[in-house]
C-alpha cells in the first residue's frame, strides 16, 4: 500500500513539473484581430504562449517589440525573454499573400499557473494585445458554448449563459469580465432592452471590471454610451 501511495504521489509531482496547457483559450480584447492565441503552456522554467498571426492586405508585415509584456492579474508585469518564428523589430516578417498565417510563440519567467492573464506590447501602432486570457477549462468551455448559439443565431441562449456565467464569476474580477457585460448590453440593446443594457452597464461600471477604459470605449465605437 505505501510503494502505491508513493508512486501516486511521484507521478502527481512529475506532472505538475511538467506543467499545464490550456488550448484555444478565449480573451476579452485583442489587436490585431487576425492574431490567435493557440496554446499557453504554464510550464515550471517558463510560461510560453503560442500565437497565430494573419495577412488581410498585401504587402503586410509584423515583428515583435521586445518591450512585451504578460501582465499578471495583480498588475505586475513580466517582460518578454524568447520570441521564435518572428522577429523582434526593427526586422520584420513580410507576408507573401493575404491569408498566410505565421506561427510564432512569446516566452515569458515562469508564473505557474495564473487564473488570467494579458499580454501587451508596447510600440507604436498596430501593437498585439490580448486582454483577459481565460485560462480555467470549464469557463472556457461555458464560453465556447455561448459563441456557439451567437453564431447560431440564438441569441437569447446565449444571454442566458453570459449572465449565469457573470454571475459565477463577477466577485472574483477576472479579465474577460468585461466582454461578458459588453456580450449582454449588445444583445439587450439589437433587441431594443435598453434599460436591461443600461443595468448591465451601470453594473460593470461599479464591479471592478479590469480595463474598465477598454471596454467603455470599445462599446463607444459600437455607438453605446449611456
Amino acid at each position: 500500500m505505501k510503494q502505491i501511495v508513493l508512486t501516486v504521489i511521484v507521478a502527481a509531482l512529475m506532472n505538475s513539473a511538467a506543467g499545464q496547457s490550456v488550448e484555444s483559450p478565449n480573451y476579452g480584447l485583442k489587436s490585431p484581430l487576425t492574431a490567435e492565441i493557440v496554446r499557453v503552456d504554464f510550464n515550471a522554467d517558463a510560461t510560453v504562449v503560442w500565437l497565430t498571426i494573419m495577412s488581410d492586405i498585401n504587402n503586410a508585415w509584423f515583428c515583435i517589440e521586445r518591450n512585451t509584456f504578460l501582465v499578471r492579474p495583480d498588475g505586475v508585469r513580466l517582460k518578454l525573454t524568447g520570441l521564435k518564428g518572428l522577429p523582434y523589430c526593427p526586422a520584420t516578417y513580410k507576408f507573401r499573400r493575404p491569408g498566410e498565417k505565421a506561427s510564432f510563440s512569446l516566452t515569458f519567467p515562469p508564473t505557474g499557473v495564473l487564473p488570467w492573464f494579458s499580454i501587451v506590447e508596447e510600440c507604436m501602432g498596430g501593437c498585439l494585445s490580448f486582454r483577459g486570457v481565460v485560462t480555467d477549462a470549464g469557463l472556457n468551455e461555458k464560453l465556447n458554448e455561448a459563441f456557439a448559439l451567437s453564431d447560431a443565431d440564438n441569441p437569447m441562449a446565449a444571454y442566458r449563459i453570459y449572465e449565469e456565467i457573470i454571475n459565477e464569476i463577477d466577485s472574483l474580477n477576472l479579465g474577460i469580465e468585461g466582454s461578458i457585460y459588453t456580450s449582454l448590453i449588445m444583445i439587450d440593446r439589437s433587441m431594443g432592452r435598453n434599460e436591461s443594457a443600461r443595468r448591465w452597464y451601470n453594473r460593470m461600471m461599479t464591479a471592478d471590471t479590469p480595463d474598465l477604459k477598454l471596454y467603455l470605449d470599445n462599446l463607444k465605437r459600437q455607438g453605446v454610451e449611456f
